[in-house]
């Protein structure tokens, strides 16, 4: 497992931030140098390369340069496999037209690699990375950690630039206060690499820290739970969390997009979010069974204001953070279709859709009343990969 904590740089001296300042432009423009030499063949695109191959530009400084030249590949390698995948699925359309219309023998006749086609990063599904709030990963030649006095941690940053008349690199120091998130790692192995962040005029780091995932539990109950708009988790055990969250989806959405105060509100979302999963009790838990929300809102028939409120409630980000906690605390996590668990009946079985009446569940035949979302997850968690009536569950009873 891995994870990551953000640590604002704030507490360090004016001419201290004026250095990161300098480092990041520097960088960036060293960034953008080195992409148009490999993309211009007059460097090779390779994952990492010595130092005494690469030009300097702004940046002298070896270690460095090898940073730059390897941050510049990943983006560009990571641009190919987007636009080689995208001209493969353009390619793949069209060859199932030919065959339709039995045409262009000789094209459909060709394995997809048989085709003469563009060096990829020339082709028009490339687009040049373009480098904007980037982030700096260095390793430990780089920067060390040491504990402090006033503040938990120093970090002992070599920047790319060199003392007056020296061939030593200017170090400075940069102080962090840990936090609540970051302490919860504090068991963890912290990873012998950094993240330089900037966003705006902040600077950020983040530390690295890996874990051991534990086993899967073999004993505990499978729980249910149904994602939904007004109600962000209802439980089959009929627990409902972030019921408030509505008035929030409103106020974003009534804010102005890209706006100070809409930003404001997207992250003040996310921790809600973060916050109301963590209420979450996975102690007992062997199995949690999700609904597979994928494409809900593809070609949806809601009307635009309702689809405006709608595209704020983030379902991935919910998604995300249960895999977090599940990997966690060894809890297996199945993803099911949801169709028609809010219209079925827990108790009888019954599928009708005039069986649900807004928050209120009744079934039509045998009378069974319920929340809705309640008795939706009560169905998710019967479809789970250890529901009652299957042959896993059996073995696991027996265990």
């Amino acid at each position: 497992m891995i994870r990551s904590s953000k640590h604002i740089l704030k507490y360090q001296t004016e001419k201290k931030t004026d250095l990161l300042n300098q480092i990041f432009y520097v960088f960036e423009s060293d960034l953008d140098f080195y992409t148009s030499l490999i993309l211009s063949d007059k460097l090779p695109l390779r994952p990492n390369m010595s130092s005494k191959l690469l030009p300097a530009n702004q940046i002298s400084h070896s270690q460095w340069k090898q940073v730059v030249y390897k941050t510049a590949s990943e983006c560009i390698r990571s641009q190919i496999k987007k636009a080689s995948d995208k001209r493969y699925k353009v390619y793949k359309k069209l060859y199932q037209k030919c065959i339709k219309t039995n045409r262009h023998a000789d094209f459909i006749s060709k394995r997809f690699s048989e085709l003469k086609l563009k060096t990829i990063y020339v082709s028009k599904y490339f687009i040049k990375p373009f480098y904007e709030n980037i982030s700096i990963n260095i390793d430990e030649r780089l920067f060390d950690v040491q504990s402090g006095n006033h503040f938990d941690e120093w970090i002992r940053i070599k920047t790319p630039f060199f003392q007056d008349n020296k061939h030593r690199s200017i170090k400075i120091c940069i102080p962090v206060k840990h936090h609540k998130h970051s302490n919860k790692y504090s068991s963890w192995m912290r990873k012998d690499t950094i993240r330089l962040r900037r966003q705006g005029k902040n600077f950020f780091v983040d530390f690295i820290y890996e874990k051991a995932e534990p086993e899967k539990k073999l004993i505990g109950k499978t729980l249910g739970l149904d994602q939904g708009y007004k109600k962000l988790i209802s439980t089959s055990d009929g627990i409902h969390l972030g019921t408030n969250l509505n008035s929030l989806y409103e106020k974003i959405s009534k804010k102005k997009q890209g706006s100070k105060a809409f930003n404001r509100l997207l992250k003040h979302r996310d921790n809600e979010i973060n916050r109301i999963c963590n209420k979450l009790d996975l102690s007992n838990i062997r199995e949690l069974v999700i609904e597979n929300l994928k494409n809900l809102k593809h070609k949806s028939k809601l009307s635009k204001k309702t689809m405006n409120k709608m595209q704020r409630w983030l379902y991935p980000a919910t998604r995300r953070k249960l895999e977090r906690l599940c990997e966690e605390n060894g809890v297996l996590l199945t993803a099911v279709n949801p169709a028609y668990t809010s219209q079925t009946c827990s108790k009888c079985g019954h599928v009708s859709r005039e069986n649900r009446h807004g928050e209120k569940f009744i079934c039509l035949r045998c009378g069974y009343e319920d929340d809705a979302d309640t008795n939706a997850a009560v169905n998710i968690s019967r479809m789970g990969a250890y529901n009652p009536h299957s042959s896993e569950a059996m073995v696991y009873k027996n265990l």
